[in-house]
C-alpha cells in the first residue's frame, strides 16, 4: 500500500474509530457522571455554554479523528506494519500513549481553564475513563487497518 491509500484509509478510518470512542464514552458518561461527556466538555470549551456545544464538539472530535487516524497510519506504513496483526498492536499502543496525553492535559490544563465550572474539576477517574477511550480508538482504527489489509 502507498502512503496515498494509507492517508485516504486513516482517514476513513479514524473517522469511524472517533465515532466508536464517542459512543464508548458517551455510554459510560450516561451511567457515570455528565461530566465524562468528553463532547460536550470540548464543544462548551470553546462556546462558553453547554448550548449547542456537543455539535461543535462532535465536528472538532471527528476532525481530530480523522487527523490522528492519517497520523497512525502513515506511521504504520512506514513502519511496514500496516498488516494483521501488526496494526492492532500498534493502534493499542499509540492508542494507550495518546490517551496519556490527552488524560494529562485534561488533568492538568484543559480542566483549570474550562469557561464552566462544572468541567473544572477533573478527577483520576475521568482520567483514566479518557485513557481507556482513546485506547478503544487506537484499537479500533488498528483493527479496521488490519481487516483491510486481509481484504476483508
Amino acid at each position: 500500500m502507498d502512503l496515498k491509500t494509507a492517508l485516504i484509509l486513516g482517514a476513513i478510518c479514524g473517522l469511524i474509530a472517533a465515532f466508536v470512542m464517542n459512543l464508548f464514552m458517551r455510554l459510560v458518561g450516561r451511567s457515570f457522571d455528565r461530566r465524562a461527556d468528553m463532547v460536550r466538555a470540548l464543544g462548551s470549551f470553546f462556546t462558553g455554554k453547554l448550548e449547542n456545544a456537543a455539535p461543535l464538539g462532535t465536528a472538532i472530535h471527528g476532525g481530530a479523528g480523522i487527523l490522528f487516524g492519517m497520523i497512525y497510519f502513515a506511521i504504520m506504513q512506514a513502519m511496514g506494519a500496516l498488516a494483521f496483526p501488526y496494526s492492532i498492536f500498534l493502534g493499542l499502543g499509540f492508542g494507550f500513549f495518546h490517551g496519556l496525553i490527552t488524560s494529562y492535559a485534561l488533568m492538568f490544563y484543559a480542566s483549570e481553564r474550562h469557561p464552566l465550572e462544572d468541567y473544572r474539576k477533573a478527577t483520576m477517574q475521568e482520567g483514566v475513563l479518557h485513557l481507556f477511550g482513546h485506547m478503544i480508538y487506537g484499537i479500533t482504527l488498528g483493527l479496521l487497518g488490519a481487516l483491510y489489509a486481509l481484504g476483508l
